[in-house]
């Protein structure tokens, strides 16, 4: 009597996934294995949280000593052009300064983040999805930006800081944007070029953008280039899209 032994095939063993803490490390020191299981728990409160906080807790800190400032600069150029009479800049500022301005401005940082997160999200959507026909949700995408939003923390801080040292909103580069001569006030030229050169191609805007992509490119599986080719060509566009409408909003010749 002949004994059959069929192949053993070995259990299929689930791809190990991250803590919450252990993923905010990966994001930053290992971007291109940071996403494993994400697809599906994603646990995307917590960056955007962590984000909100840090976003809510800088605007606290540099409002009175750089944000205010800067408007009431903007005020008195406003007043030497017969724009405004100088009698409204009492008021404009006592109401400036004033903590309901304060926690309304606050709450503004705190509500308008996620939408942006919601907006944002959109690219890697359109990119891996639309673009290129992979299988990618947009809940992919949310999340995928979420945490990605990590990576932006940096430029942010840097940012803050250098606004409490210099007691102002304006010529703050934490990029190329460095480069150009500084005026003050900035021209409507050195206002778009300085949010292309800072957001738009500076070094911490790239690390940014590759490591979104790196995100989105590994929920929507196959080669990483052409996600990271479409998702960085639209955040180009977008940030072009924005340098000049910034310009064109910005006061200044």
């Amino acid at each position: 009597m002949e004994t059959m032994t069929q192949p053993l095939t070995a259990p299929t063993v689930p791809e190990p996934g991250f803590s919450i803490w252990s993923r905010s490390v990966a994001v930053f020191a290992r971007p291109t294995q940071a996403w494993a299981g994400l697809e599906h728990k994603g646990q995307w409160w917590f960056p955007l949280v962590l984000c909100i906080l840090v976003s809510v807790a800088a605007t606290g800190l540099t409002y009175q000593r750089a944000l205010v400032p800067t408007m009431l600069a903007q005020f008195d150029r406003q007043v030497e052009a017969g724009q405004i009479p100088p009698e409204a800049v009492g008021r404009i500022e006592e109401q400036m300064t004033s903590p309901v301005t304060l926690a309304i401005t606050l709450a503004s940082v705190a509500v308008v983040l996620p939408l942006m997160n919601l907006a944002f999200a959109l690219l890697p959507w359109l990119a891996a999805g639309f673009m290129l026909g992979r299988k990618f949700r947009y809940r992919d995408a949310f999340v995928v930006t979420a945490w990605a939003g990590l990576v932006s923390l940096p430029a942010q801080i840097l940012t803050s800081v250098l606004a409490w040292m210099n007691g102002t909103m304006t010529n703050l580069h934490v990029g190329f944007g460095a480069l150009l001569p500084v005026e003050d006030p900035p021209s409507k030229l050195m206002v778009g070029l300085g949010t292309f050169l800072n957001q738009g191609i500076g070094p911490l805007a790239v690390w940014y953008v590759v490591v979104w992509a790196l995100g989105a490119a590994a929920l929507a599986g196959g080669s990483r280039r052409p996600v990271i080719l479409a998702v960085g060509g639209l955040w180009l566009l977008v940030i072009a899209i924005f340098s000049v409408v910034g310009a064109l909003l910005a006061p200044g010749a």
